[in-house]
């Protein structure tokens, strides 16, 4: 990934460098060589987006099959805030989030960034120890720093590569089966992709409209060499805190889909 410096950044921003480029105004020039094996990629300061759209549409919705071209071209968010597991590195993990709804069911879509990614053999509870996705979903608006009914922790949970549809799916850190749940993975060479079904009544919420404001994050776990989790990535919190406060999720609204 390109940096890119401003005019703006003056010569104390370039750190060490003991002579100043003098460029004009609006004119974009390459990251110096110099600066780019300082930062390494990691230390620039990530900017998340201000706000999650949620897609509405009754009558186009997402088939869960594996193929993901009705995500194709929707804005999304970005899981860039790196907990914990150093400084954010996208080329280790990075994670994209795309959120759709038919006013009866959520609809998510991951496309997940990582290094070595490998299925994950943890039972439910603990299967934030291994590679897979999380979201948080809220229809109450309110500051609140407790759970309530309608706020909602979802784990997707990869098992196979050869067999996309072998997910594991945990409610609130506990294992979940139902028909209506639809769920796929499909690995690449860069990582792997995630799309998923699931029904508004199972997250303690009823029908979502247009216009509506709800809460939301968005979570990737990396467990890098096998081992236990080495990175976690949110969209909104920088804190590992998500799991029981809903305050720290970012502003979500429900919009029309393009």
């Amino acid at each position: 990934m390109k940096k890119l410096l401003t005019a703006a950044v003056s010569c104390f921003a370039l750190f060490s460098l003991t002579s100043c480029l003098t460029i004009h105004a609006k004119k974009t020039v390459e990251l110096p060589e110099k600066i780019k094996a300082e930062l390494n990629g990691q230390s620039v300061k990530v900017e998340k987006e201000a706000l999650s759209y949620f897609y509405y549409s009754e009558e186009l919705v997402p088939v869960i099959d594996g193929n993901f071209s009705e995500w194709k071209g929707l804005e999304g968010v970005h899981s860039r805030q790196q907990v914990y597991g150093g400084r954010f590195n996208p080329d280790n993990a990075d994670g994209f989030f795309v959120a759709r709804t038919d006013g009866s069911n959520l609809y998510i879509y991951a496309d997940v960034t990582d290094n070595d990614a490998r299925v994950n053999e943890y039972e439910v509870p603990q299967a934030w120890r291994g590679d897979g996705i999380e979201f948080f979903f809220g229809t109450d608006t309110s500051k609140h720093t407790a759970f309530k009914e309608n706020d909602s922790r979802v784990r997707i949970v990869p098992r196979s590569k050869s067999d996309i549809f072998d997910v594991a799916i945990g409610l609130n850190d506990a294992p979940i089966e139902s028909s209506d749940i639809e769920a796929a993975v499909v690995f690449n060479s860069k990582g792997y992709k995630v799309e998923v079904k699931v029904p508004l009544s199972l997250l303690g919420s009823k029908e979502l409209k247009l216009k509506q404001k709800v809460r939301a994050d968005f979570q990737v776990n990396d467990a890098d060499d096998g081992k236990e989790r080495t990175g976690l990535l949110h969209w909104n919190s920088p804190n590992d805190n998500t799991y029981s406060d809903p305050s720290s999720w970012g502003d979500g609204k429900v919009i029309a889909l393009p």
